[in-house]
C-alpha cells in the first residue's frame, strides 16, 4: 500500500510538469508557425493563420514595456509538488535588476508551511509501528540569473497581452527539518538541516501596465541529503515550487 501511495504522488507530480511543459511547447510552436507564415517577414502586415485564417492582424513590433535598467519586486505564493507526506504551501518575496532586456539577476527568499497530507493519514492507520523519512522544507533562499530569449505579444479578447517568458538558474540554500520520531503514532521531534541547492526555473512575465506585471513562475531545488534522515548514503532529491504573483517596477 506504501508502494502505491508513493507512486500515485509521484506520477501527480510528473503529470503536472508534463502538462506545462506541453502547454509551453505548444505555444512556442503557435509562434513559429506564425513567424513562417506568408508575408510574415516582409511589411507590417502578419499573417496569423493559426490564429484566425480569415483576418489579418496589425502588430507592432518595438518592445512596448522595457525591464532593462529598472528594478522589480515581486509578491508570490503559491504551493510545493515534492514532498510525498505534506501539503506545503509557500510565500515568496524577489528582487530582481535586468542589465538587458535579455539578461538579468534576482534574489529571492521562501517561506514554507506544511501539514500532513492524506497520503501521510492513510499511512498511520495503516501502518502505526512504522516511520519513513519526512523531510519538511521550512525556507530557502538564493541568487538566480535570468535569461529572456522571448518577448511576445498574443491577442486576448481583442486587446494585446504583451508577456516575457524566462528560463533560470542559480545557486542557494534550503533549510529542512526532519522529523526524528520512530513511529506515525508517536509525538511529532524535529530537527534542523541544512543544504546547499542548484535551482532551475522558468516563467512569465504578463505586463499589465508599464510598472505592473503578474508573474508564474516555476522554480525546482536540487539538492543532496542522506537516505537515512541523518545517516547513511546521500541521495539528490528535489523540490518543485509553482508560485503565482504580482511585480512592481521602480
Amino acid at each position: 500500500m506504501f508502494t502505491r501511495i508513493f507512486t500515485r504522488e509521484w506520477g501527480i507530480r510528473v503529470l503536472v510538469i508534463v502538462l506545462a511543459t506541453l502547454w509551453m511547447a505548444l505555444l512556442a510552436a503557435s509562434w513559429a508557425d506564425a513567424a513562417d507564415a506568408p508575408g510574415s517577414g516582409s511589411g507590417d502586415e502578419y499573417s496569423f493563420s493559426w490564429l484566425d485564417p480569415e483576418k489579418k492582424i496589425y502588430v507592432l513590433q518595438n518592445r512596448r514595456y522595457g525591464k532593462a535598467h529598472r528594478l522589480l519586486l515581486s509578491a508570490m505564493a503559491g504551493t510545493g509538488f515534492s514532498n510525498p507526506y505534506r501539503t506545503s504551501y509557500i510565500l515568496e518575496p524577489r528582487v530582481a535588476f535586468y542589465v538587458s532586456e535579455s539578461i538579468g539577476f534576482e534574489a529571492f527568499h521562501t517561506l514554507t508551511s506544511n501539514r500532513t497530507n492524506a497520503t501521510f493519514d492513510a499511512l498511520q492507520q495503516s501502518q502505526p509501528s512504522i516511520w519513513p523519512v519526512v523531510r519538511e522544507i521550512k525556507s530557502q533562499s538564493g541568487i538566480l540569473a535570468h535569461w529572456v530569449p522571448w518577448y511576445a505579444k498574443i491577442n486576448v479578447f481583442n486587446k494585446i497581452l504583451y508577456f516575457d517568458w524566462y528560463f533560470s538558474g542559480g545557486i542557494g540554500t534550503l533549510q529542512t527539518a526532519l522529523e526524528t520520531r520512530n513511529v506515525t503514532n508517536g509525538p511529532s521531534t524535529f530537527t534542523d538541516q541544512s543544504f546547499t541547492a542548484l535551482y532551475l526555473g522558468t516563467g512569465h512575465q504578463y505586463h499589465v501596465t508599464r510598472d505592473f506585471s503578474v508573474r508564474l513562475d516555476f522554480t525546482s531545488a536540487f539538492y543532496q541529503a542522506p537516505v537515512m534522515g541523518l545517516s547513511g548514503s546521500k541521495s539528490l532529491y528535489s523540490n518543485l515550487n509553482f508560485g503565482i504573483g504580482v511585480g512592481l517596477r521602480l
